[in-house]
């Protein structure tokens, strides 16, 4: 993760806290203040607010909010943030700390209180997809164990590299579960959260006649959010890796794993400047619902319409695709025919359409949206994020997209839950289940989807739900 330093003060500069703490506290009191008086200044004589400056090595970021000021600083010799990340960063901090600190007054909040409000804003921050390094998965810790299944209820382990105590919830969970049929003949991944043990882990299946060579990546829980979203990519490493046939270690299919690139999501470099929420309702129509829920699951959804139109369409459709790593085509030229169709969102022409349809290589299950017949192919409704979008279509769409990815981070994070019910019978599934959708707080078509997700990252749930 890139070098983050937040830090909270007065309107008037006194520094309350920082977040990582610093060493040289006198002296960051000191550039907290000066900041402050600039901040001033730059409001009184130039009348406009003042977002960032740049001083010794340190890029400064500030955000306003009520008296206070939190002051965001990153080093100059690190990737600098776009004007969009920038402006989602800033936008992510007023959403995590404006509820702190409304109605606070500044000369009665307690430093550990302000540490406090600190600590919740680089957490809510530690999921926005664009501080992780390129290499996500690199700080995880590899775990390999070699099996054979022995009768109904027990493996014995005849290698490993790691302690067993360490993923003892995940070999128990194995049990119940014959992998060499499951996953025989391709190395297949299983993305789960362990409840008990406080980490989330990428199981990696190996499955050779009567051995089962298992890899585990453990990662802490913060990279929750960026495993979720490159798993696809993840899977299809793996694919990659079973067709080469080329005999490769699990170490070393573990480090493949995790040097992986993160290309992150496609709306953070999307230019927003002609599009808007209202716009997609306008295009799109009353079939909207029936769109998101395929977007937001990462299935198959097929633009037809003008080269224009269909572009923009994506662009902002991409906005509920923010959570996902999936593959996005704005447009296919009409020569273009050999592209997997079965998962992700394309744009084309009427022309290719009818093409590929005749080839049959338009999946069935496809969610088709014609913008020059405005028809719409789709049977599964989000009547949730539908709700979100008509509350948010008139806002400014930098802000919209903060909101939007918070509520996929809670559709990520309520994925993982499910994720862990492979790890009970049955019996406990179903009553894990029941209480989800009765109690969870969201309408069945949010569960539906996490659910979806869930069952894409852990395969063996299909064996339980």
């Amino acid at each position: 993760m890139r070098s983050l330093q937040l830090s909270l003060v007065t309107s008037s500069g006194i520094l309350l806290a920082s977040k990582p703490e610093i060493l040289t506290e006198m002296q960051h009191i000191l550039a907290s203040s000066l900041i402050s008086a600039i901040i001033t200044f730059a409001k009184e004589v130039h009348r406009q607010e003042l977002q960032s400056i740049s001083y010794h090595d340190k890029n400064i970021s500030f955000v306003q909010i009520y008296d206070f000021i939190i002051i965001i600083e990153t080093k100059v010799e690190e990737t600098l943030f776009s004007d969009r990340q920038l402006a989602q960063i800033i936008e992510q901090i007023r959403i995590s700390a404006e509820p702190l600190l409304s109605e606070r007054d500044p000369d009665l909040l307690s430093e550990g209180e302000s540490a406090l409000i600190l600590e919740h804003t680089l957490h809510d921050m530690s999921n926005l997809p664009l501080f992780f390094a390129k290499n996500p998965l690199i700080s995880s810790e590899p775990l390999l164990f070699s099996l054979v299944k022995f009768d109904e209820t027990d493996i014995e382990i005849i290698e490993t590299v790691g302690k067993k105590e360490d993923a003892n919830e995940i070999l128990d969970m194995l049990k119940k579960y014959n992998l060499n049929v499951e996953f025989e003949g391709e190395l297949s991944g299983i993305l789960l959260l362990t409840p008990e043990k406080k980490y989330s882990a990428l199981v990696i299946v190996n499955a050779q006649g009567p051995q089962t060579i298992l890899g585990i990546l453990r990662f802490p829980r913060e990279l929750d959010y960026i495993a979720f979203r490159i798993f696809p990519l993840i899977q299809e490493k793996l694919k990659i890796i079973s067709e080469q046939d080329n005999q490769l270690e699990m170490l070393e299919i573990l480090d493949i794993i995790q040097n992986i690139e993160d290309p992150g999501n496609h709306f953070s470099t999307v230019d927003i400047e002609d599009l808007s929420l209202a716009f997609l309702k306008n295009a799109i129509g009353g079939k909207l619902d029936s769109i998101l829920y395929p977007i937001i699951t990462g299935e198959n959804v097929i633009i037809v319409g003008d080269k224009l139109t269909s572009r923009l369409v994506i662009d902002t459709l991409s906005i509920f695709n923010q959570h996902i790593a999936s593959e996005i085509i704005r447009w296919m030229d009409d020569e273009i025919d050999e592209v997997n169709l079965d998962t992700g969102l394309f744009g084309m022409s009427l022309t290719q359409f009818e093409k590929l349809n005749s080839s049959e290589k338009i999946p069935e299950e496809a969610t088709i949206v014609n913008l020059i017949e405005g028809e719409t192919k789709g049977h599964k409704e989000s009547n949730h994020f539908i709700a979100l979008l008509d509350k948010l279509k008139d806002q400014d769409l930098d802000k919209a997209s903060v909101v939007i990815f918070n509520e996929l981070r809670k559709l990520v994070s309520m994925s993982y839950i499910i994720t862990s019910f492979s790890l009970y019978d049955k019996e406990q599934t179903e009553m894990l289940f029941r209480n989800l959708f009765q109690h969870s707080g969201f309408p069945a078509s949010f569960v539906n989807k996490a659910t979806e997700l869930a069952l894409k990252r852990n395969p063996l749930l299909t064996k339980i739900v």
